[in-house]
């Protein structure tokens, strides 16, 4: 009888193992089927052919996060009061320098927010360390002295000519001289646009004009855009200089005026943003380099201030370029060679 339990109670402690003897792997056939597939598995081909899991693609997608926070960052305008940090988030530099509230002064003539993807200068400063310009960032090889120099010097020969004409013309109808002067007009305009792409000046921006009451809403949404590279290479806005009636202007740039491809994705942008009207109201493009040589609307030259408006860049529907007609493609070149200075978001 003990021998008997004995024999019960081993039974009973090994009944949940398995023996050599176990068909738990299958029969002969099955086992040297199994051992053939290791005996000839290749890991390498394995792994270059295999199909990632879910889980292995959402920890590829955390570990590009933290790549794409470790980015180098850009900002022409570090240090100046006027304009967002690197180490200032969107909310807080937008909670700080509010365009409807915040008066302009010295300190702040503009408010500004730079595209940290897109590479740029620091601007340059003063003695008393304030920025000289309130345009653009600066390419790092822009040679803005040297374009005003320059450009000064053809408008100065339009005027000459124009002179000229009007003297050499003088008894001929209003529309022969006009003619004549626009004809030589358009000949100059040229060779300041090339002398700036030459220079390197090419920055521009689109112009916006808004209703003191939107002007932080719209604001925030340009800023928004431009802090996540989705526009161009910086924004700035008109603060609160006392007058409620008198629309605020945002300008939103993008860094060459003749690089047409780059000018229409920010404007198609703007207008997914909703910012610019889609009943039809046109709004301009002008380059800096109008504004460094003081080319405004009522210029004495009557050179047309802006590049161009949005209806002659976007199609009635979707948003997709026109073509430029011949004269358009003669002005404003062809588009450049990407340097590689513009960057995905959050990639170096």
């Amino acid at each position: 009888m003990v021998v008997s339990k004995r024999r019960e109670s081993n039974h009973g402690r090994n009944s949940g193992y398995l023996s050599d003897e176990s068909d738990f792997y299958g029969d002969v056939t099955a086992k040297q089927e199994l051992e053939d597939r290791a005996s000839t598995f290749d890991a390498r081909d394995w792994w270059d052919h295999k199909i990632p899991s879910l889980t292995e693609i959402a920890n590829s997608e955390k570990s590009t996060v933290k790549e794409n926070k470790t980015a180098t960052l850009y900002n022409p305008y570090e240090g100046q009061l006027s304009a967002r940090q690197l180490g200032e988030s969107v909310n807080e530099f937008l909670n700080r320098l509010r365009p409807a509230s915040t008066r302009v002064s010295q300190g702040i003539p503009w408010i500004y927010i730079a595209n940290p993807y897109c590479k740029a200068p620091t601007a340059v400063k003063n003695e008393n360390g304030q920025h000289i310009s309130s345009e653009g960032p600066p390419d790092e090889e822009s040679n803005w002295a040297k374009f005003v120099v320059l450009g000064n010097q053809l408008l100065e020969q339009l005027r000459i000519v124009k002179n000229n004409i009007e003297k050499q013309k003088k008894g001929s109808s209003q529309s022969n001289i006009t003619k004549a002067i626009n004809k030589e007009k358009e000949a100059i305009v040229k060779r300041v646009l090339d002398t700036a792409v030459e220079l390197h000046c090419t920055s521009g921006k689109w112009m916006l004009f808004c209703p003191p009451n939107e002007i932080n809403s719209v604001w925030e949404v340009v800023a928004r855009a431009v802090a996540n590279n989705e526009l161009g290479s910086a924004a700035k806005v008109a603060p609160d200089d006392g007058n409620d009636r008198k629309p605020r202007l945002i300008c939103i740039y993008t860094k060459d005026f003749s690089d047409m491809e780059d000018v229409t994705r920010v404007l198609v942008k703007l207008k997914d943003l909703g910012v610019v009207d889609n009943r039809g109201k046109n709004i301009y493009y002008k380059c800096d380099a109008y504004t460094y040589l003081g080319l405004n609307s009522t210029n004495d030259y009557n050179i047309q201030a802006s590049l161009y408006k949005s209806g002659d860049l976007l199609t009635a529907k979707g948003g997709k370029p026109k073509a430029l007609d011949k004269k358009g493609e003669g002005f404003f070149y062809k588009k450049k060679k990407d340097d590689g200075d513009w960057k995905p978001l959050g990639c170096e």
